[in-house]
């Protein structure tokens, strides 16, 4: 195992790993601090509340993303003048669709507190809609640096953040939410705005958004905290509570698994040839491996973590720790495939579909798992989704591999 570990870390994509890790580890570090301080302080009845209102927010941002950063990844290429017009489209785009969700948001947000039960989150989740267009900034800056492979400087944006982000729900969900403004300010200072100079960027809309709808309608389906909602719907704020914690500590899968994808993103695009992709799958694989099996590890020292990140009052949360990190492993699994459906393949229509069915299993098991079963139900829904995710997406890409090569 040690020499194909040794070749790839020697690699231009193994160095680029490396810098994402470390920089992924860095945020993880820091920005977790503030996760584990939010749940001691909250307790799990308030920290329920406060998860809901990130995970509403989060899902504006997702919605107003609408894939842009992913397609600036797909076809950002050398064409200077190419790029700079795809940039100027996409930095327009964010702000004119991050306006229109800031809008929406506030005029929902008291209908959906009323909903979920707990009318008192409204003005909160008004903080989280208007944090929106500056997130967005935030990552456009991070996938433009990323698309030139300047991981380092894409790094440091995130870390800006986390370290500011370094106690009364309001002022945690201002902090949380308005600490892009650092990553937004950093990241304009690292990506020189010489792009809006570029003409006639209207004439790659059709392209850009044409591939972008999809990856969006798969943000907008797969951002919404199904597990949250149902849960503080039918089990109350302490329950969303014991299952957010956990929850929260794991998700520094999601950042580390986006970064790697982001590294995998020029080199697939760049494949002309199965051959070749399969080549190249075959080598990351090994981190793919080494990430799955520590994941696997963490759930057997669950009790350690928990009692040391969040403390006596979450000791109910060990067992949803365990059973998440099952699901977390399966979901950073499915990081190769996805990315051969979106770089290599080009198909982001299909990367829907499979979202759809992904979130649908979810969607019905927490259903019937969350009322009986309360936070350790939601725990099985997650984890028995994402290993079903995880089959289908490797039997698919398996079936495309065997085909003709990508034109």
């Amino acid at each position: 195992m040690i020499p194909p570990i040794k070749s790839i870390l020697l690699t231009k994509t193994g160095k680029d790993t490396s810098i994402v890790f470390i920089g992924t580890l860095i945020n993880v570090l820091i920005g977790g601090l503030f996760f584990i301080f939010a749940p001691r302080i909250l307790g799990p009845q308030n920290y329920g509340l406060f998860s809901v209102v990130i995970a509403t927010g989060l899902i504006a941002v997702n919605l107003a993303n609408f894939g842009i950063d992913t397609g600036i990844l797909r076809f950002i290429k050398k064409d200077s003048d190419y790029s700079e017009k795809i940039l100027k489209l996409a930095f327009k785009s964010y702000i004119a669709i991050g306006v229109i969700v800031l809008i929406l948001g506030f005029i929902i947000s008291n209908p959906l507190a009323i909903f979920l039960g707990v009318p008192q989150i409204s003005n909160l989740l008004k903080i989280a809609f208007s944090a929106t267009v500056f997130y967005l900034l935030s990552n456009f800056f991070t996938a433009a640096l990323q698309s030139k492979k300047e991981f380092i400087k894409a790094s440091l944006i995130g870390i800006a953040a986390n370290t500011a982000r370094l106690i009364d729900l309001y002022f945690l969900t201002i902090l949380f939410f308005f600490v892009t403004l650092i990553s937004t300010f950093l990241g304009a200072f690292f990506t020189p705005l010489n792009f809006l100079k570029a003409k006639d960027e209207k004439i790659h809309f059709k392209t850009f958004f044409g591939y972008n709808f999809w990856v969006a309608a798969s943000l907008v389906i797969s951002s919404i905290p199904y597990d949250n909602y149902i849960l503080l719907k039918f089990s109350g704020p302490v329950a969303t509570g014991i299952f957010a914690a956990p929850f929260k500590i794991l998700s520094a899968t999601y950042q580390f698994a986006g970064s790697f994808s982001r590294v995998l993103a020029p080199r697939f695009s760049s494949f002309n040839t199965n051959e070749k992709a399969i080549i190249f799958s075959k080598k990351v694989s090994w981190i793919v491996v080494v990430v799955f099996l520590g994941l696997l590890l963490s759930s057997m020292f669950a009790q350690y973590i928990v009692e040391a990140f969040l403390g006596e009052q979450y000791k109910q949360s060990v067992n949803v720790f365990r059973i998440l990190s099952i699901g977390m492993a399966f979901f950073f699994a499915g990081i190769i495939p996805m990315a051969l459906i979106l770089y290599y393949f080009g198909q982001s229509k299909i990367a829907l579909y499979t979202t759809v069915w992904h979130y649908l299993i979810y969607v019905l098991l927490l259903f019937k798992l969350t009322t009986p079963y309360k936070e350790i139900g939601a725990s099985i829904a997650f984890s028995t989704s994402e290993a079903i995710n995880f089959v289908t997406l490797f039997i698919y890409i398996v079936y495309k591999l065997k085909q003709k090569n990508v034109s």
